[in-house]
């Protein structure tokens, strides 16, 4: 999961999946309520260079929220086919979001550039209570503990992006 500061701050679910980044854009980002719904748009496939990406990039900066691995419940072990019907039911196993997980396809009203998806989450041991506090105010920073304003402050300097660009090739 990413948290972006493009024209406005959302965040970022991205399922590697067939070589590819499943990628959906979430406004207001992830709630571990048991049944809250927040909205999901459907963006294009990423490289899976990208997985772990954390600096600035021409869209605004990208912080690295959350990592892990997914994989589909029994009802979604066809991942194409869940995607066509439009649930895809999932677990993950991240450092900050983990159990039981749902997006379902909308119907967008009007003429949508993309699908709009809904995420939620499910009721399980990692359910949180609506009275606690919320996940990305409990836990803001990247899981490499930075700010975004250290990863900006990092990345533009001249060196460490330098430095940085040569890390990310060699990592491919």
């Amino acid at each position: 999961m990413k948290k972006h500061q493009a024209t406005r701050l959302h965040y970022d679910l991205r399922l590697e999946w067939n070589g590819v980044l499943l990628s959906w854009a979430l406004p207001e980002g992830p709630s571990c309520c048991a049944g809250a719904i927040r909205k999901a748009i459907e963006m294009e496939d990423h490289s899976r260079a990208n997985l772990l990406f954390e600096g600035v990039h021409e869209t605004g900066p990208i912080m690295l929220w959350d990592r892990g691995t997914w994989e589909p419940q029994l009802e979604s072990l066809d991942i194409q086919s869940a995607l066509r019907r439009g649930v895809l039911q999932f677990t993950l196993h991240g450092e900050k979001l983990k159990g039981s997980w749902t997006l379902a396809r909308i119907n967008s009203a009007g003429n949508a550039p993309r699908p709009v998806w809904t995420l939620r989450k499910q009721a399980d041991s990692f359910a949180e209570s609506p009275a606690d506090k919320c996940i990305l105010e409990r836990l803001p920073n990247s899981v490499t503990g930075r700010t975004m304003r250290e990863i900006v402050q990092d990345w533009t300097r001249p060196r460490d992006r330098y430095e940085r660009q040569i890390r990310l090739f060699d990592e491919l």
